[in-house]
């Protein structure tokens, strides 16, 4: 082939190429365009040749085409990244191009470029980008929990909101099988939901995963397939943190579970009527006083329904109440009930609700009541009517003057806990209860108090007032005071109580008379007859005069004693008492005993309040407390240092007060019968009478006490006296 037929072979070639040839010369001017320029940016050849090629460029693109302009002299080939292109009707095309340096070829004498138009992958490129920033944050900052399972369930990929819903790390979730993290209850659906997504169709459930703390969480799901060609290769899940309101509704359905409990509880007849006078709810009571299914009046109109009600109080307090906003309550005889009926009306934001009682039977009883009052006031004992609970609904003059209580003072009060005092029986208000419960009449005795504490014996006859139905309605008890009876008894009782004690204590003088009194006087008569058959002048004689003298000092000193008990058992010393400040007497007890607590070493603590004070004997008080510090002085133990506590507490009852030593102590088995009798001595080391604790039993006794004692071999002991307080009634026995 000759040079001009090859010529013309490249000249088609290239002319009829689909891509943009042309020749740049070092400055960038067009040197030659194929015809192709045309086809892709409207400018035809002869528009381009002699124009520079930079001209056409995009602004933000012209910096690194000059950039290559300038490197292509020392390289043989640059493919240029793409770039915009002038088109000639304003667009710009993108452009890839690769630029071959050929100015030393004498041909050429420039740069070739080869470019071809890749507008049309740019953009697509671009809106796959786009695409995908739009699935990334669709995706990955989704707040809900997003991932996706491979078609075998195995979580291939997830995004952050599953760690914060759920605990796990990203890590910690890939390549887990979803039903790892469902919880047992829900784990059926799960699987079946993700079994219908597979088979081709998106599902939306309700389920429950437990988290990293083994917290349950409410999860709204819903499952995408997703298709590649014509085969489902993953599924997409957007989950839903709806644990919050998952609670929410649970406490809504509670509350108006609740709320219906509440109203269906109401004793009385309720229903409620929204702003176009339509029923809205109706308790059972409502229900069951008219004999008609609740839900059959639900959205009725309430004048339709009872047209009769439009000429009563009711319908103009009921428009009242709508248009005041403002509740009400009254009373109403309605005809076509034939009842008394006590309305109370209260507005709400849809309408007003009302609370009705059938009062017919209640006003009937009132009456009767009156009259029943009307007798009552006019008799001498105390009459109190009270309601099926027992609370008081009237008393008469004469219970007022009886307890001192007024009729205001006892109105809803329960009179059986209004009169009891500390000294009341407890089995007896036990006991007074349980036939209260019985519904029968009956008669019951009882210790009570008046408004000012005076004691009070009261005879109460009571007698329950029964329904049709048998079932309590009230009460009728009528008091009647019983105290110069009882006071009598309980003086007779304390008498019968006296004599055993004195009888006791005669057994006592006859062991005296018949061991202590008589040892000493027959000695005494002994050696009376003996000293005058003795030579005066002998030791025989001098012996039998010291015994002698021995004698009458035992005889003096078993009358002294006696003197003492009987100074005790007198009633008249009984009666002469005084206020004590017990924490006082008590330190001058001990103030008195101070050398010989001191030379032993001994310790005493006072546990007193400052405000204890007795109504007692002095000198029973002192005595008392004397000889129990003695006694523990007495017996010490020689291996520790004795310590002695007195503590006293008071209550309403009376004060108690404890001495308590760590001394020697006793075997309570062996002493406790006779510990406080007369001449009873436990330990034989040390000198004594066996007196001392029978004097202080026969004080406190005397002074309405009581004494008993604890103690433990080798640990020490603890006498504990209790002081009652004294009542002061109008017999006088308790003082």
């Amino acid at each position: 082939m000759n040079s001009t037929l090859t010529s013309e072979f490249y000249s088609t070639i290239i002319q009829n190429s689909h891509d943009m040839i042309s020749i740049l010369d070092p400055s960038g001017v067009y040197k030659y365009v194929s015809n192709s320029v045309e086809l892709h940016v409207g400018f035809k050849p002869c528009e381009l040749v002699g124009n520079n090629a930079l001209h056409y460029i995009h602004p933000d693109d012209l910096p690194y085409i000059l950039e290559v302009l300038q490197a292509i002299p020392s390289e043989k080939q640059i493919k240029v990244k793409p770039f915009r292109y002038l088109h000639q009707n304003g667009s710009w095309r993108w452009l890839s191009l690769v630029l071959t340096n050929m100015l030393e070829n004498p041909v050429i004498q420039g740069y070739v470029t080869n470019a071809h138009d890749i507008t049309d992958e740019v953009e697509l490129d671009r809106k796959r980008e786009k695409s995908e920033a739009y699935y990334k944050a669709l995706f990955f900052n989704h707040p809900d929990l997003v991932f996706t399972l491979n078609e075998n369930g195995l979580i291939d990929e997830s995004n952050a909101s599953v760690s914060r819903i759920s605990g796990y790390l990203p890590s910690e979730a890939i390549g887990k099988h979803f039903t790892h993290y469902i919880a047992s209850s829900h784990l059926q659906e799960a699987v079946q939901a993700f079994r219908k997504v597979i088979d081709g169709g998106a599902h939306t459930f309700e389920t429950r995963i437990i988290n990293k703390s083994q917290e349950l969480i409410d999860l709204c799901v819903t499952l995408v397939p997703v298709w590649l060609g014509n085969r489902i290769t993953a599924v997409h899940c957007i989950a839903k943190d709806i644990t919050q309101v998952k609670l929410s509704e649970r406490l809504l359905k509670e509350q108006a579970a609740q709320l219906s409990n509440i109203l269906g509880s109401i004793t009385e007849a309720f229903f409620a009527l929204n702003k176009q006078w339509c029923f809205t709810y109706a308790n059972r009571v409502f229900a069951d006083y008219f004999k008609v299914p609740a839900e059959s009046i639900i959205n009725r109109n309430i004048w339709q329904n009872s047209p009769e009600l439009v000429y009563t109080l009711f319908y103009h307090k009921c428009l009242q109440v709508m248009a005041t906003g403002e509740a009400t309550e009254f009373e109403e005889y309605i005809e076509t009930i034939e009842a008394t009926i006590n309305y109370k009306i209260y507005p709400f934001e849809d309408g007003v609700a009302v609370c009705f009682t059938d009062i017919t039977a209640k006003n009937a009883t009132q009456n009767e009541l009156k009259k029943l009052s009307l007798v009552a006031s006019k008799t001498t004992n105390g009459v109190i009517i009270t309601d099926k609970k027992g609370k008081v609904e009237w008393v008469n003059d004469s219970f007022t003057k009886l307890t001192g209580y007024t009729q205001e003072e006892m109105q809803q009060q329960d009179p059986i806990s209004k009169l009891q005092g500390p000294d009341t029986n407890k089995e007896d208000i036990i006991n007074l209860r349980r036939l209260l419960g019985l519904a029968i009449p009956f008669s019951e005795e009882l210790l009570s108090y008046k408004k000012d504490g005076e004691r009070i014996w009261i005879a109460a006859d009571i007698t329950p007032i029964l329904n049709d139905e048998d079932k309590i309605e009230k009460f009728i008890v009528i008091y009647t005071d019983v105290s110069d009876r009882k006071f009598a008894e309980e003086k007779l009782l304390q008498m019968n109580e006296n004599l055993v004690m004195q009888n006791r204590d005669l057994q006592q003088f006859t062991y005296i008379v018949s061991h202590n009194l008589r040892a000493p006087v027959a000695n005494m008569m002994g050696l009376t007859r003996i000293l005058p058959k003795l030579d005066i002048n002998s030791p025989s004689y001098t012996t039998a005069l010291l015994s002698l003298d021995k004698s009458v000092l035992r005889l003096d000193n078993v009358i002294c004693d006696l003197t003492k008990i009987l100074s005790v058992k007198n009633p008249e010393n009984a009666e002469t008492t005084e206020t004590i400040e017990l924490k006082s007497i008590s330190e001058e007890v001990i103030t008195s005993m101070q050398d010989t607590l001191y030379n032993l070493n001994a310790t005493v603590r006072l546990h007193i309040p400052d405000d204890i004070i007795l109504n007692a004997k002095r000198a029973y008080l002192h005595s008392i407390i004397h000889n129990l510090v003695t006694n523990a002085i007495k017996y010490r133990a020689e291996e520790r240092t004795l310590h002695i506590e007195l503590v006293a507490e008071h209550k309403p009852q009376g004060t108690t007060l404890q001495v308590r030593d760590n001394g020697l102590g006793m075997d309570m088995e062996v002493v406790r019968p006779h510990i406080f009798k007369l001449y009873k001595r436990f330990h034989v080391h040390t000198e004594g009478t066996g007196l001392g604790l029978y004097l202080v039993k026969s004080q406190v006794e005397a002074m309405g006490g009581t004494i008993d004692v604890e103690s433990a071999k080798g640990h020490g002991t603890t006498f504990r006296v209790f002081f009652r307080t004294q009542q002061h009634d109008r017999k006088s026995v308790y003082n």
